[in-house]
């Protein structure tokens, strides 16, 4: 709410800044309502990249820069300096504010949300105290948080920002590295003002290198430190990459080290500024004679073992004689030009030039020309410790950057639990520290290693629970090694970790918990190896996939033939006829044996007034399984279980209880949890879901592998008091928009009163950016139709308008599945629709269980289409 001094607060803004020049908005500007206070963070490049919070206070957002950021670390106590007001509009602001304007460089909208005080409705009162302790409600940044003021008033007042210890504290993530990109548009990236005499770097896809070579510094330190700090990649999974926009590189096991050369002199440190020449002198000779005036190379020390295999152990043993190598990725100076601005594609060519003519022990990094789906398997099978993916068109910056990302060969183990190591902080004498695990041998239970990391803290409480439950009085390894600090458990939990590789003495090496594994018995627990005709698919390139989530085989006329596999007697969707247990054997696709689902209780009413069955429900998916299949395979699902029909409380799960050890699963790391997901690979995934009674399917808009790239964009269109009319008003308003942006769109019924809008999209797109995409479509619809309707997600503020829901394009949101049946009477399904049959005559009631036949003889699958568009978003 404004206050009566909002218009005095803002004079400071407002005589700082020249609104015919700058895109920020005027003071007078109208903002967005909303039911509780806003906060947003700019990640604003100014004379100095830092990040500007800003939280309403008073109708105006009262702000701070904060040079570092923000930290999830309780103990990381920022400095925030306090800066002048801003209009409440700022919060939707991003852009680019001229050079010669007050604050010039980009300012990217980095964080945006709602707060609240604790206690409530106290923002104002403790502004005026210094001490403000806030609940950020964030895509970001969550939990409490406090701002206290250390220096009084007058001048900048000096803050300090930190997280309070809460239950959203992690001190070991970095937040302002691992999710750089704006929250409006997704872009990371960002360019200050340009200083006197100094070029503006052009944007990254245009080449940036200075027209006229510079003049090299004579003295090498002195060249090293213009272009220090090295480029460092994070940590990642295969999803966040996509072939269309990254190359691969070998990843070494080895010592980060720079090399420059200039006027015959040299500097060869590593990344933490120790010198390296002595140590490695004939690597340190050979660099000597790289072909350039001055120059500047990023690389790897590598000891080699027997197979050409780097191994960071050689390196400590130089005894044993291992072959060294140099192994330069990149150049960051060469011949007078800095290069760090130049699209990694470029700087490659460059090196590639460089390194044309260069001898051992110094070379060029190898680099993959195969697609992520054969690189992998290529590293595993060659012994790597993994690859680098290096996004296309990315400069090189001096930091921890998503352009570089880690993909390291990991392999999966089931452990039967063994035993635990306390954890030795003395404040969580509840926690295990690290599980001691095994798998069985002919001897018995043979210890396999440690398992320290992967865990939350909750994991941690919860392990110790369970574990100081079956404590046995000795070792239950039969090789158990001395340590007087284990407490040993009887073997009764299987667990799930990753490791990289199994060593030597067949211990795992950098095993990561995962989760508990509720299928498995400690007895079915031997070490996994890859089975011959995995190994040769691998050597000729196909793709090596997990056991449970291989890659998808199935096709519509292959699943159709699959799911008629049934046993006489079984009965047709719609038909009446009771019946108690039904049989179904279908052939598994990616299995190397038959799975039978039976069906149990059939007879059970699930739909009371209309009275259908758990056996209609069974009937209706293996009728629709040949559509279904393929839109769900390799996607996460969350479902909604009804087992005592749809008249009594039902479940919304994400993980299934009691799954099958045939059934293909998907492991997915949450926010907060690992979860395990049936993965539908075919038609029995799908019936043994419709015998659970899980009959309502909600998937995520990606799948794997590439989990972090949307498949679609999803607009929800929830009616308000104006149902269907209003519904068609503003379906077709959007469709005529897409339409004008080049995109085609398809509808389909929701299952209930609303209906979803999907964009299909081609592989490399963001969710950030998909998100940026949908609620800017959905202000736009809102101008237009405010009438009827909202952005709104309250449901007392909407006054009875329709809800623009862009809500679902976010990673580990979900949309019902199109054929889902829902939870109503008379089973209505999602119904595929045709842009034609979106008017005031269409009631998707029509649409149901005893229906489907006649509606797909009619249309056909309508969904298809869906699969095989792939279009990019426009830029805007």
């Amino acid at each position: 709410m404004k206050t009566p001094d909002a218009n005095a607060r803002l004079r400071r803004y407002q005589t700082k800044r020249d609104f015919h020049l700058t895109p920020e908005p005027a003071p007078d500007a109208e903002a967005p309502l909303s039911d509780a206070p806003v906060f947003v963070i700019h990640k604003h490049d100014a004379t100095r990249l830092h990040y500007d919070l800003r939280l309403e206070i008073g109708g105006v957002l009262v702000s701070w820069a904060i040079p570092k950021g923000p930290s999830f670390d309780p103990s990381q106590k920022r400095l925030a300096v306090q800066t002048e007001d801003h209009p409440r509009s700022y919060a939707d602001f991003e852009g680019h504010i001229p050079d010669d304007q007050y604050g010039g460089g980009d300012s990217l909208l980095w964080e945006s949300g709602t707060f609240e005080t604790v206690p409530p409705n106290q923002a104002t009162a403790q502004l005026a105290r210094g001490h403000l302790e806030v609940v950020l409600h964030g895509a970001k940044l969550q939990g409490r948080w406090h701002l206290i003021r250390t220096r009084p008033r007058g001048g900048k007042a000096q803050w300090l920002f930190f997280k309070a210890k809460d239950d959203f504290a992690r001190p070991d993530y970095d937040v302002t590295a691992e999710r750089p990109e704006s929250v409006k548009s997704g872009q990371v990236a960002t360019q200050g003002p340009r200083k006197p005499g100094v070029l503006r770097p052009k944007p990254l896809v245009v080449k940036a290198a200075p027209k006229r070579p510079r003049k090299a510094p004579a003295n090498p330190r002195q060249l090293l430190e213009r272009v220090w700090p090295p480029m460092l990649a994070r940590l990642a999974v295969p999803d966040e990459v996509h072939d269309d926009t990254h190359d691969y590189e070998v990843k070494y096991d080895g010592f980060r080290a720079v090399f420059a050369l200039t006027h015959d002199k040299f500097v060869f440190q590593s990344r933490r500024g120790n010198d390296l020449s002595g140590r490695f002198a004939r690597l340190t000779a050979s660099l000597r004679e790289l072909p350039a005036s001055d120059v500047v190379v990023d690389g790897e020390i590598v000891a080699l073992d027997a197979k050409g295999r780097s191994r960071f152990q050689l390196l400590q043993n130089t005894e044993e004689g291992a072959e060294q190598r140099f192994i330069v990725f990149d150049v960051l100076w060469l011949n007078g030009e800095d290069l760090r601005a130049l699209p990694y594609e470029e700087r490659r060519a460059r090196l590639e030039d460089l390194m044309a003519a260069v001898e051992l022990p110094v070379q060029l990094s190898e680099r993959l020309d195969l697609p992520l789906s054969r690189a992998l398997p290529e590293a595993r099978r060659r012994g790597w410790e993994g690859i680098i993916a290096k996004r296309r068109g990315a400069p090189y910056t001096g930091t921890r950057s998503g352009d570089w990302l880690k993909l390291k060969v990991v392999a999966g183990q089931e452990v039967v639990i063994l035993g635990y190591l306390p954890i030795k902080n003395a404040r969580a004498k509840s926690e295990i520290g690290a599980l001691r695990v095994g798998v069985r041998g002919k001897e018995g239970f043979h210890d396999v290693g440690k398992v320290g990391t992967g865990y939350t803290s909750r994991d941690r409480q919860e392990l110790r629970w369970l574990l100081d439950a079956t404590r046995a009085k000795k070792p239950t390894a039969v090789d158990a090694p001395a340590h007087p600090d284990t407490v040993w458990v009887k073997p009764k939990y299987v667990a799930q970790v990753q490791f990289t590789e199994w060593t030597r003495d067949g211990r795992l090496r950098h095993p990561v918990f995962q989760g508990l594994r509720s299928d498995k018995v400690p007895e079915d627990v031997v070490r996994e190896s890859p089975a011959p005709t995995e190994g040769a698919r691998a050597r000729k390139g196909t793709r090596r996939a997990p056991v449970q989530a291989s890659a998808r085989t199935a096709t519509h006329a292959a699943a159709r033939q699959a799911a008629k596999k049934t046993t006489t007697g079984s009965k047709t969707t719609g038909s009446k006829k009771p019946a108690t247990k039904t049989t179904t054997k279908v052939s598994k696709l990616s299995a190397t044996r038959d799975a039978e689902v039976v069906l149990t209780h059939g007879d059970r009413v699930l739909f009371p007034k209309s009275g259908l069955t758990k056996e209609d429900v069974f009937g209706y998916y293996r009728e629709v399984a040949p559509l279904l299949v393929p839109v769900l395979t390799d996607r996460p699902l969350a479902h909604q279980q009804w087992p005592a029909g749809i008249a009594a409380p039902g479940f919304f799960r994400h993980e299934m209880s009691g799954i099958p050890a045939w059934m293909p699963t998907l492991t997915v790391r949450h926010e907060d949890k690992t979860l395990r997901h049936v993965n539908v690979k075919d038609a029995s995934v799908l019936l043994w879901l419709a015998n659970q009674s899980a009959f309502t399917l909600h998937m995520w808009v990606s799948h794997a592998p590439r989990l972090a790239q949307p498949d679609f964009v999803v607009f929800d269109l929830d009616p308000g008091t104006g149902g269907w009319k209003d519904v068609v008003k503003v379906a077709k308003r959007l469709h005529a928009r897409l339409d004008a942006l080049g995109l085609k769109s398809f509808p389909k019924t929701s299952g209930k009163r609303g209906l979803h809008v999907l964009v299909p999209l081609a592989p490399g797109h963001t969710y950030a950016r998909t998100q940026a995409f949908a609620n800017a479509r959905a202000v736009e619809l809102e101008e237009a139709l405010g009438d009827i309707a909202t952005t709104e997600r309250s449901i007392d503020q909407r006054g009875g308008r329709l809800y623009l829901d862009a809500g679902q394009n976010a990673r580990g949101k979900t949309v019902v599945a199109p054929y889902s049946l829902r939870a109503v009477e008379g089973a209505p399904f999602s119904a595929p629709l045709d842009w034609s049959e979106v008017n005031g005559r269409l009631d998707p009631h029509r649409f149901r269980l005893e229906t489907l036949k006649k509606r797909l003889d009619a249309v056909g699958d309508l969904f298809a289409p869906v699969l095989r568009t792939k279009q990019t978003l426009p830029k805007e």
